[in-house]
């Protein structure tokens, strides 16, 4: 692919999120986004976590990313306005998907819960989530997903 090509597939792919994530906030309290990867690093803008109320900002606490070549979603949480976390959305013990309520993540499956670190706090889980490395700069989030 050369790089008039590559430009416009990214151009495309960043109207694209911003759209489908305007229609999400409008109609869902769980903001869900598709993330771009490049090399291994997932980058999200930090503005994915603003919502706005009667011209006041606030933050969710948490943004579900889908993931391209990854079979499960990610969950990164907004710890505060430079510290993240982000936690693949695999049960340790049979590899079904999680799902994320608020600080809680739990296995449908067979009732494995984790609290907003990975942690286990009920089995039968006895590994903790998958987490990745993390960092910001003023604008953006980076995911280092290796």
């Amino acid at each position: 692919m050369n790089r008039k090509e590559f430009l416009k597939v990214c151009g495309g792919v960043c109207l694209g999120a911003a759209g489908i994530s305007v229609l999400l906030q409008s109609c869902a309290t769980t903001q869900t986004i598709t993330g771009v990867v490049s090399g291994n690093q997932l980058q999200l803008s930090k503005a994915v976590f603003e919502k706005s109320n009667d011209e006041k900002i606030s933050y969710r606490k948490y943004i579900i990313t889908h993931v391209e070549n990854l079979d499960y979603p990610i969950v990164i949480y907004r710890n505060n306005a430079d510290d993240y976390t982000a936690l693949l959305l695999r049960c340790t013990h049979q590899g079904n998907e999680v799902s994320v309520s608020g600080d809680l993540l739990s296995c449908s499956a067979h009732g494995s819960e984790f609290d907003r670190t990975g942690a286990v706090i009920q089995g039968p889980a006895e590994k903790n989530l998958v987490s990745y490395r993390v960092t910001s700069d003023e604008k953006n989030i980076y995911v280092q997903l290796s």
